[in-house]
């Protein structure tokens, strides 16, 4: 291909990769700001779902595979416990986010719904999967699978989870469902099953390989455009408005959690357009992007993180004491845009004075750390399942329509 070499000649760092990444955390932040602390989220907000559905956690995704070919540390050892790292902050979110807040408001308002949803320590977050992703790209590199083999594999993986779905969901026992639903599509909070989402990491992971191979990286997003954005426009437009067949309604939970190879492929495509243009943008504006967008692409699990411990605990307060969320429309809107500022200067703040960060600690201390997240963990389980009755996932929402 003219556009590609036969060597690696594309290091260093992709400035459209880091506003991709960013433009991603910015509107899941402002997301989750509704989907939180919003009493009745419209307008903007389903703008910002339109936005997301195009590219949001797939892209995200993408992203992560795309870090793996550019990554300074590519052993399966490194995948290892960058996956085993991924999967205790994701714990360490839960306790955070979830569980405590939930445990606080059931001792002080014996509500039995903070119960159940204090059982969310165990789910399949985005985190999640990145940790259960980490692990099979290891064992994946290990066994030497080519690019293709491995985006094959992620295709396939899909294909049955979808399939899967349509005629096993539950085993009877919720734990034994949310533990499955880790990896394939349940009555648990299966929000991002491995089986369904990996296909968008190996996407990342294979394009990755094409990526540092790329010779002209001023004609190759202008071919992109021409011949992706056609494709991508012309399903999405059919997709909004003409049922499929055997697949669920576009903007449904179903579809979110289990997207199908046609909408995963039309994703790919639409990213691959996303970052073209993010190219060209910047071409235009000297080649580099501003501070602000490689600081989100350079602190992104960390304003995941941060972003949300200042949204569902509100969110569970503002319950626990009004038992009602942030009315209106651009309230909530607001309220995302302080929290955005906030993680930035809490970031930077740490950066520059804390320096802490549990993915960061060594020896001892880490050992002591991430067994004290793991001890909780199993502790609320043993505590708070025997006393839930109906429990707390997305295919409810959470318990919140009866309140």
């Amino acid at each position: 291909m003219k556009y590609l070499a036969t060597e690696k000649v594309n290091r260093g760092r992709q400035p459209e990769i880091d506003c991709l990444k960013a433009f991603c955390i910015v509107f899941m932040i402002l997301l989750h700001a509704y989907e939180e602390c919003a009493e009745e989220p419209g307008g903007f907000y389903n703008v910002l779902v339109g936005i997301e559905a195009l590219t949001g956690a797939g892209a995200f995704m993408i992203c992560m595979g795309l870090g793996m070919r550019y990554s300074r540390r590519q052993s399966p050892k490194d995948d290892l416990t960058r996956g085993f790292v991924l999967l205790t902050v994701s714990q360490l979110l839960n306790l955070l986010r979830d569980s405590l807040p939930c445990l606080i408001a059931y001792w002080g308002t014996g509500k039995q719904i903070f119960m159940a949803t204090a059982l969310l320590i165990v789910q399949t977050d985005i985190l999640t999967f990145a940790g259960f992703a980490f692990l099979l790209i290891a064992l994946l590199r290990h066994l030497k699978l080519s690019d293709g083999v491995i985006l094959g594999l992620g295709f396939g993986m899909n294909v049955a989870a979808f399939a899967l779905s349509g005629v096993f969901r539950t085993t009877g026992n919720y734990l034994l469902d949310q533990l499955l639903g880790f990896f394939l599509v349940t009555d648990a909070e299966a929000y991002f099953p491995l089986g369904c989402y990996f296909v968008f990491v190996a996407f990342g992971y294979a394009l990755g390989g094409l990526y540092l191979r790329i010779k002209d990286k001023d004609a190759l997003p202008t071919r992109v455009l021409l011949v992706c954005g056609p494709i991508a426009a012309v399903y999405y437009a059919l997709r909004f408005t003409v049922p499929f067949p055997l697949l669920p309604d576009f903007f449904s939970t179903e579809r979110y959690v289990m997207t199908p190879a046609t909408d995963a492929v039309a994703l790919c495509l639409m990213t691959l357009c996303v970052l073209s243009l993010f190219h060209k943008l910047l071409r235009l504006g000297g080649g580099e992007p501003p501070r602000f967008v490689k600081h989100l692409s350079g602190h992104i699990n960390q304003y995941y993180c941060v972003s949300y411990v200042f949204f569902t605990p509100v969110g569970t307060l503002l319950l626990a004491l009004r038992d009602e969320l942030l009315p209106g429309t651009w309230l909530p809107l607001l309220y995302g845009l302080l929290v955005l500022a906030a993680c930035y200067f809490i970031i930077e703040w740490n950066d520059k004075r804390l320096h802490f960060g549990i993915a960061n600690l060594k020896g001892r201390k880490r050992t002591v750390v991430y067994a004290a997240i793991w001890i909780a963990t199993l502790a609320i389980i043993v505590y708070v399942y025997p006393q839930v009755e109906e429990y707390a996932t997305v295919w409810n929402d959470y318990l919140l329509a009866g309140e």
